[in-house]
């Protein structure tokens, strides 16, 4: 592991020390988990990003039509009353 100095800000900084107290945790780790999750977002969000340049709408609708127009399963209908726009 590498050690690294941050400034975060004050506010920032308390909500990790009570998640960490709260928690039970030391800070670094809260600090560390916080990083590690944010780059795999991060890393995710550019993998989407370049999947979705290649992607075209004829390609989209092509698959579409594969679909069958079909009502779905009972177990695999939406609760009654949920909003589906």
């Amino acid at each position: 592991m590498t050690t690294i100095q941050a400034q975060i800000p004050e506010a920032v900084l308390r909500q990790a020390q009570e998640l960490a107290a709260r928690e039970n945790v030391p800070l670094e780790q809260i600090i560390s988990l916080a990083v590690t999750q944010s780059v795999g977002v991060w890393s995710q969000e550019s993998y989407i990003s370049l999947r979705a340049k290649r992607a075209s709408r004829e390609r989209f609708l092509a698959a579409l039509e594969q679909v069958p127009d079909v009502e779905p399963p009972e177990w695999d209908r939406m609760p009654e009353g949920c909003d589906t726009r």
